[in-house]
């Protein structure tokens, strides 16, 4: 059976399995004073198997576990579609558990979760998740905590979800913080991403050569046709930046499976593009040496967020959610209702000339675009 037809018997098999979830029926935390007792030296998985986005807005948790309980045991479950964001958290995560989603493979996984015997598992999607419900259940452990959704039987513990159209992905995340005694108001919810200093200058040394002391990145790839902005606007607003400021270099780069249009991108607006690379964590450390950059919502977002490159983002009107911009980090977002190709050009080169004119010292008696 062809992939395209195996997706949508997935989604109708999820639905099933989520509309089968009990009623909460566990205790609701809502204040650091209520924490769960969990001793000096727990065992917790934490489980974030979507998108690497999802990891990145993830990590001020987890950072905030481990210096809570620094002779804890914290691990991590992880998708095939996310692994990649594994070296950037290593700091934090003692071991990462890949769940593949193949029966074989799957058998070990809950072996191996067994022998683990954690003392609480962390749901840290923000609603229903087939995954979680699965850790939940096979994993043996006695507590499971998340946040408090319509679909949420599995959870032993939960606490409030913020209004997800009003407050961000990363602070919404951060309520999780009361059940370990943690005030989220007054915690340290940067997102970040490590690096090792040979990570970052093998990146630079990657890059081309240039005399322009700044550079821009350009992402180009999207997930999903919707959220890819086009060829034509991409080379269209590349010239119109191009003349913005004489001090940026561009570089146009993607994701492996967007290769062709990285090159026919930069070909056409005559600028220099960067080959697509099959590891994420060395993509990262390009993004990490730019010094602004123009993305699609992706994990772009989050990377400019860890390390506070300015940047201009286009984002989907989402009916019961805020977009997920760059936390805390100077950035122009663009909202479109509807696919993204369908946003004008000039529209981001005009919140590109607003943002290096506030970001940007320019030299005297340079009037720009």
């Amino acid at each position: 059976m062809a992939i395209a037809a195996l997706k949508p018997l997935e989604q109708r098999l999820r639905r099933l399995i989520l509309a089968r979830q009990p009623p909460f029926t566990g205790r609701l935390i809502t204040s650091p004073g209520e924490a769960i007792d969990l001793g000096a030296t727990p065992r917790i998985l934490f489980v974030r198997a979507e998108r690497i986005g999802d990891v990145l807005v993830s990590v001020p948790v987890i950072r905030a576990v481990r210096r809570r309980y620094p002779g804890a045991t914290l691990d991590l479950l992880v998708s095939t579609a996310n692994a990649g964001v594994e070296p950037g958290l290593a700091r934090w995560i003692d071991h990462v558990w890949r769940y593949q989603k193949r029966f074989g493979s799957t058998v070990r996984l809950v072996r191996e979760l067994r022998r683990a015997r954690y003392d609480l598992i962390v749901d840290l999607a923000g609603g229903p998740s087939v995954t979680s419900r699965f850790v939940a259940t096979w994993s043996d452990a006695d507590r499971v905590l998340g946040l408090l959704h319509e679909q949420a039987g599995l959870l032993t513990h939960a606490v409030p979800r913020l209004d997800p159209r009003r407050v961000h992905i990363v602070e919404c995340t951060a309520q999780l913080l009361l059940a370990f005694g943690i005030d989220p108001a007054g915690a340290d919810l940067s997102l970040e991403y490590t690096l090792t200093d040979t990570e970052r200058a093998r990146a630079r040394a990657r890059l081309p050569a240039s005399s322009r002391p700044l550079r821009l990145g350009v992402n180009v790839s999207g997930r999903g046709p919707d959220k890819y902005w086009g060829r034509e606007n991409f080379i269209a607003a590349i010239r119109m930046i191009g003349q913005l400021d004489a001090r940026f270099t561009v570089i146009v780069c993607g994701a492996p499976d967007y290769q062709d249009e990285v090159s026919a991108i930069a070909a056409a607006a005559g600028v220099d593009a960067i080959p697509p690379l099959p590891r994420f964590h060395d993509f990262a450390a390009m993004v990490s040496a730019c010094d602004l950059l123009l993305t699609p919502d992706t994990c772009v977002v989050h990377l400019a967020a860890a390390w506070r490159i300015p940047m201009v983002g286009l984002f989907r009107a989402e009916p019961n959610t805020t977009p997920w911009t760059p936390y805390d980090t100077p950035h122009r977002a663009i909202v479109h209702d509807g696919p993204l190709a369908g946003v004008p050009p000039i529209r981001v080169a005009l919140e590109m000339a607003d943002l290096i004119d506030r970001r940007f010292d320019r030299p005297t008696g340079d009037a720009g675009w």
